[in-house]
């Protein structure tokens, strides 16, 4: 059995996803994101996954398959992600398999400038909790940084870790 980590959004589960626990069996489309589609390496090399061209504009693994955005390196490598909306999605053979972890994300951000209203993305900073259950919302909280500035977490969604037939935990990076 292979092991991958996919990102399910928060906005695609708001919209239309479902609440699953670890141990569900799922069917998803997927894509897979690079640093210059919002999976930069600072903050997400520690979940990529390497896949091979399959042709069409796919590209895949054991028991996985996603579609690849632009023009791919000749062995795609990014975060693979739930795709319930954007490009082509119904074309993508659906990825079956076993929910194994869930991990709530949660992504910082800071006001441009201290009493601002206006916020932007802290690099780097991704937060990881360990939940048995999706939820279909993620919620924020505010404090104030060292600088004074307010600072707010924000839920961005749920790293999943799936289970699927057909080839070594191995063929995930970092592992």
């Amino acid at each position: 059995m292979a092991l991958w980590r996919i990102m399910y959004d928060g906005r695609q589960t708001e919209c239309c996803g479902e609440p699953f626990p670890v141990g569900d069996d799922v069917r998803w489309r997927l894509t897979l994101r690079g640093p210059d589609e919002g999976a930069a390496p600072e903050t997400w090399q520690d979940s990529y996954s390497a896949l091979e061209p399959v042709g069409g504009g796919l590209a895949g693994g054991p028991g996985v398959i996603a579609l690849r955005a632009g023009e791919p390196p000749a062995r795609p490598v990014g975060l693979l992600a739930v795709a319930t909306h954007g490009p082509g999605p119904d074309d993508v053979p659906e990825t079956v398999g076993t929910v194994r972890s869930l991990q709530v994300v949660a992504e910082g951000y800071a006001a441009t400038r201290a009493g601002g209203r206006t916020y932007e993305p802290v690099p780097g900073e991704r937060l990881l909790r360990a939940v048995g259950t999706c939820s279909e919302r993620f919620g924020e909280t505010a404090e104030p940084d060292r600088a004074g500035r307010a600072r707010r977490c924000r839920g961005a969604g749920v790293l999943v870790g799936l289970g699927t037939p057909g080839g070594p935990a191995a063929a995930r990076l970092g592992q």
